[in-house]
């Protein structure tokens, strides 16, 4: 039976081990936080992705998974590579964990190891920096390895049914390292889902691409939306007639884009872009676009507020999935108080001491008497939200930034009610 290596074992690296997992692989996790292997041994780990946490500790008290911070002790059959690329506050990569990775993989190269990578990478990065880094002690490719690419594509509260369902871009260094790829994933994935591709600068662009659509689409819905706010045009309810001609797919607007991929993956493209003497110029602007969202909401309300005082809803950059990368409401937050607000926050995911240990200032939505609610993320438990009582504690505004709250019920409690584009 192969026994597989997943580096990195966090949200990604944890769904992909249970999918192989599941189809009677063996999985050894390689991540360098030592405090992991100590929960699933303790009984202790937890994870709210749905399905994950059962199907990892069975294989764990089974010997099926085991999890380390080195992967000296193994010899796998294949590498699997989950660890993630973030960007600076200058949006430049952010890769010296990545390159250590792979140096240290080196010294495991041998008899043609399998070396895939799921992390979403920019265009070239795999041939031009990867491989160097695996070919430095005199390794060579074909021979000691084989790198392939194929972009993982799922999201936070749904990874293994996605897992089922989202076609896998599959493209190597060479025709070998696809295929050699491909009848890894064929025990794993269904056979329709697999793409084969000529090679990784082709998968890197699909996923790249596909991400930059998105948040290109969602600056165009809010640049839209700021104009419907200036035209008495209520453009969310608009969106399935202008979408109903079957050409056309605008999202939604909102308060802004969160997350790991979202706001950070334009920037790879946006920099091949200028490696290759182009502009990437709607890009750029669409990551400025919803960068601002946030600056946008608060001026809404900037001029009709009295005693400055706000609670932000929302910390998660998802609906009830416990995770703040790049969090749309960190950012009001700090943009608040820099108005000179007083502000709190509040999340359905996080407790009151969780918030305070991440430095913000907690409130109870039930119970505080801020004059403006800002609504960043529309968790489950927020459609229960009783704007009367609200509003007898002091709430004044309510700026729904995802259009998700019943209009009529926030203005029939006595509350002022304020959507992005309505």
């Amino acid at each position: 039976m192969k026994t597989i290596a997943v580096i990195g074992f966090g949200k990604i690296g944890q769904a992909v081990a249970a999918n192989m997992l599941l189809h009677g692989l063996h999985v050894v996790a390689v991540d360098t936080d030592t405090t992991i292997a100590g929960r699933f041994y303790e009984n202790t780990f937890h994870t709210n992705e749905p399905g994950v946490l059962t199907v990892l500790t069975d294989a764990c008290n089974e010997g099926n998974l085991h999890i380390e911070i080195t992967l000296d002790d193994h010899t796998p059959d294949a590498v699997i590579i989950c660890i993630p690329l973030a960007v600076d506050q200058e949006k430049k990569t952010i890769d010296a964990p990545f390159i250590q990775c792979f140096q240290q993989l080196v010294s495991h190269c041998s008899n043609k190891l399998l070396i895939v990578v799921e992390t979403s990478v920019p265009v070239g990065y795999s041939r031009k920096v990867l491989l160097p880094v695996l070919e430095s002690s005199g390794k060579k490719h074909g021979v000691d390895f084989l790198l392939s690419h194929s972009p993982e594509r799922i999201k936070s509260g749904t990874m293994l049914t996605q897992l089922e369902k989202i076609p896998k871009v599959i493209g190597g260094i060479s025709a070998e390292a696809t295929e050699a790829n491909y009848r890894l994933y064929q025990q794993f994935f269904s056979t329709e889902l697999l793409y084969r591709v000529e090679n990784t600068e082709t998968a890197e662009m699909m996923k790249l691409a596909g991400m930059i659509y998105r948040d290109v689409n969602i600056a165009l819905a809010n640049q839209l939306a700021m104009f419907a706010q200036l035209s008495g045009i209520d453009l969310p309810s608009l969106l399935p007639l202008i979408n109903a001609d079957g050409e056309a797919n605008l999202l939604q607007p909102g308060i802004g884009v969160g997350g790991h991929c979202t706001p950070v993956y334009p920037y790879f493209l946006i920099d091949n872009f200028r490696h290759a003497g182009l502009d990437f110029s709607i890009a750029r602007a669409g990551r400025q676009i919803n960068d601002n969202m946030a600056a946008f909401a608060v001026s809404l309300i900037r001029d009709k507020v009295r005693n400055k005082t706000a609670l932000v809803l929302g910390l998660s950059f998802r609906p009830n999935v416990k995770e703040d990368a790049n969090s749309v409401g960190a950012s009001l937050y700090g943009l608040l108080e820099q108005e000179g607000f007083d502000v709190f926050m509040h999340d359905a995911e996080f407790s009151q001491p969780e918030l305070e240990h991440k430095g913000f200032a907690f409130a109870d939505p039930s119970k505080t008497d801020a004059e403006v609610v800002f609504l960043v993320t529309m968790h489950r438990e927020y459609r229960q939200l009783d704007f009367t009582a609200m509003a007898a504690n002091g709430v004044r505004f309510i700026v729904d930034g995802r259009n998700a709250l019943d209009r009529r019920i926030v203005e029939s409690a006595g509350i002022s009610y304020t959507g992005i584009g309505r």
